[in-house]
């Protein structure tokens, strides 16, 4: 962890702590392959970026509650079943510098894990409270093939339209980070609290931050640890290249789209892409449109009670709207 995030964590580092307690206990089995590989999938956590955002939330508002602990367990395990699951759909080796489950373990073990993740998120739901949130869990149990399923066939129909694409990177990406906020305002305890206001929060932290991955994917000075034109590599449509098409005539446009989605691209091929939407200029208008969604995303931290909480919280928008790691 960094040192900006680690003191935008500080203020709910014992909160942090606790859920990684809980968490931690959902990645154990008796069954000795189930358990290696539990174990192997949670040593490659991540920045913990949703449960940060559930618990500042829930503080900014009023308490962090059992209820508050248990769905940001919930959301976390969503989030690592699916990221089981895209590997898989991706064929990826690598993530954050780590050899993939499916890498080690095999395809079928890693849908299975995905699966079996899946089932521990149903099983932490405890109380009638947990109930009331179940519109919320299975929202993102749906959104999120929903949207490997809309990146597949964008890939399949060869589909470079911005409303596509944007609907794309809502259910895969901002989805999960809304349903993250909203679950943090509903279980604070606080009846006051517009839930609206924070679904959108989450929602637009999600889109800046999905667009800011896709401006990463062509700079060779990123942290990211994915490789510079990853997603060219894999086929994945994003922004810069979307208003790349858009400078080109229509011959010129056909040309490039075929090279994209081809099979067969060359590292010259991929950097050239890379290259040519450089030097374009639409990595400064994608910029300009991660930017909007950041704007939008403070304006609603905003309407928050001031307090350490909401500064952190302010914070942790603006770090992973501009981060390179």
């Amino acid at each position: 962890m960094n040192n900006v995030l680690k003191n935008i964590t500080e203020c709910v580092s014992n909160e942090m702590q606790e859920f990684e307690t809980l968490f931690n206990n959902c990645f154990s089995s008796e069954d000795k392959l189930l358990n290696d590989i539990l174990v192997y999938t949670n040593s490659m956590k991540g920045k913990r970026i949703r449960p940060l955002l559930i618990f500042l939330t829930a503080k900014t508002f009023g308490n962090i509650t059992e209820q508050t602990f248990r769905s940001a367990v919930i959301i976390e395990l969503l989030h690592t079943a699916s990221l089981l699951h895209d590997d898989v759909i991706d064929n990826s080796g690598l993530r954050r510098n780590n050899r993939t489950v499916n890498a080690l373990f095999g395809d079928k073990a890693a849908i299975l894990v995905g699966d079996y993740l899946y089932g521990k998120a149903l099983a932490t739901i405890k109380t009638e409270e947990d109930f009331l949130l179940m519109n919320v869990f299975s929202r993102i149990a749906l959104q999120l093939p929903q949207g490997e399923i809309k990146e597949t066939d964008v890939t399949f129909n060869k589909d470079t339209d911005l409303s596509t694409y944007l609907n794309v990177i809502y259910y895969k990406t901002a989805s999960l980070i809304s349903a993250a906020t909203e679950c943090g305002a509903r279980t604070c305890r606080n009846p006051n609290i517009n839930v609206q206001e924070m679904t959108l929060l989450g929602e637009n932290i999600g889109m800046a931050f999905q667009i800011r991955d896709d401006i990463l994917d062509y700079d060779e000075n990123n942290l990211m640890g994915k490789g510079l034109g990853n997603d060219i590599k894999e086929k994945k449509i994003t922004l810069p290249f979307i208003y790349y098409l858009e400078t080109l005539d229509k011959k010129r446009k056909e040309e490039m789209i075929e090279l994209f989605f081809s099979d067969n691209k060359s590292d010259e091929d991929i950097h050239s892409i890379i290259d040519n939407v450089r030097k374009s200029g639409v990595i400064e208008k994608s910029i300009e449109r991660q930017k909007e969604y950041s704007e939008k995303a403070l304006k609603c931290v905003d309407t928050m009670p001031l307090n350490d909480y909401s500064v952190q919280l302010r914070a942790l928008v603006q770090y992973l709207t501009i981060r390179k790691q």
